[in-house]
């Protein structure tokens, strides 16, 4: 079976260390009992783990006027992950709230602007920091919790950076009065209005479709470190040996083509902000001395490197990305700022985002590219490395 459709396994949220903590559990296995489709209602969910040891939970539910972020953990799985399927923060009209589950908080933010049906998908979706520093309209008041009292909050001006309360805006807020409106709001607004419509018979989620890789290389190359090599080694003799979380033979920390500073002004995939194992297509690259510095730079470590050779079975989550195009710009750039000879983090992001906009699946290169390389965001079956180097290969 390969790594790719391990089906992983639901997490509900299950806490009960606030009073809405079990509203949102039968909220999330209402919608579940409607196959996740209730009419005005948004969820979104999270997959995280590895190898045979992978997890899903609802991250997001989304409404009109609520907003539920599931992140919260609630204790610790058999891979030694945390279970995060308990609720993190909530959004009802004109209030947010996020817990935690050590106990410290809660944070709460009241909204004061003068219209919440114009404001409430920027209250709902913005990060609210500073506001008053940043001259921004007032439109909130910050609560944190008082160290002197067990149950009330007091406004937070943040050292002058954020609004204080005026007129009759509270300046305290009962913690228990303030959980008891969440949890009445998502009763009687969210759960009871999920549950008006009928339960239906469960649909099982597709399986993952494997695509058969049958691009332009047979072999392509990366590197790993001594850790890697040791646990890949191990799973391609025996994967019994290892635990489940590591029967997987991905490598490295999955460097990302763009950083998440990068504006997207070349209207390129956002896949480019995701983690890639990233590899050459240079047959030469195997003597190591050859393999594109671009390639050492994303997959290095502060260790010893070793030579890794992959033989793709499938296509699924692979790309390929024309590297050329990131030199190319910055030379140019460099000629345009002359006599200047430093590019500024701005410039160079420019060298970044035009590299990322030839990024395409590689089920559709059809070649062109003049320095290729190919970018794996997904797990590989460890039938997928074909060798790793004994030896260590030094950086030049």
């Amino acid at each position: 079976m390969s790594v790719l459709t391990t089906k992983p396994k639901f997490l509900y949220p299950k806490s009960r260390m606030f009073p809405f903590d079990e509203v949102t559990e039968k909220i999330v296995k209402g919608l579940e009992k409607r196959n996740w489709s209730v009419p005005g209602i948004t969820v979104d969910f999270h997959t995280y783990g590895s190898g045979e040891a992978k997890y899903r939970r609802v991250e997001y539910v989304h409404g009109e006027n609520f907003k539920l972020y599931f992140c919260r953990p609630q204790g610790t799985l058999p891979s030694k992950l945390n279970n995060t399927a308990a609720i993190h923060e909530l959004w009802i009209p004109n209030e947010e709230l996020t817990v935690y589950d050590d106990g410290s908080g809660p944070t709460y933010f009241l909204y004061v602007g003068d219209d919440w049906n114009l404001d409430k998908s920027w209250f709902m979706d913005s990060i609210k920091v500073h506001s008053k520093l940043r001259k921004k309209p007032r439109k909130y008041i910050r609560y944190k919790r008082d160290l002197r009292t067990v149950n009330e909050l007091i406004y937070d001006d943040d050292l002058g950076r954020e609004y204080e309360p005026e007129g009759d805006e509270p300046r305290r807020i009962s913690i228990p009065e303030m959980y008891n409106r969440f949890k009445t709001y998502l009763e009687e607004n969210v759960l009871q209005y999920i549950e008006s419509f009928p339960e239906e018979e469960a649909v099982e989620e597709p399986a993952v479709e494997l695509i058969h890789y049958e691009g332009p290389w047979k072999e392509i190359f990366s590197l790993c470190d001594y850790d890697e090599k040791k646990r890949i080694t191990q799973g391609m003799n025996d994967p019994q040996k290892l635990t489940p979380e590591n029967r997987h033979a991905y490598f490295g920390r999955g460097r990302r083509l763009v950083g998440l500073s990068v504006q997207n002004t070349c209207n390129f995939s956002e896949k480019a902000y995701d983690g890639f194992i990233w590899a050459d297509t240079n047959p030469e690259a195997m003597n190591y001395g050859c393999l594109n510095k671009q390639i050492k730079n994303a997959m290095g470590s502060i260790r010893d490197d070793f030579l890794v050779s992959i033989i793709l079975k499938y296509a699924n989550d692979v790309y390929v990305v024309d590297n050329a195009l990131f030199d190319e710009t910055r030379m140019s750039l460099f000629e345009q700022i002359a006599p200047r000879d430093t590019l500024s983090d701005e410039e160079l992001n420019l060298a970044y985002a035009e590299r990322a906009k030839t990024l395409i699946p590689i089920t559709e290169y059809k070649g062109g590219y003049k320095e290729p390389l190919v970018l794996i965001c997904r797990e590989l079956d460890f039938d997928e490395i074909n060798w790793i180097s004994e030896d260590v290969v030094k950086r030049n």
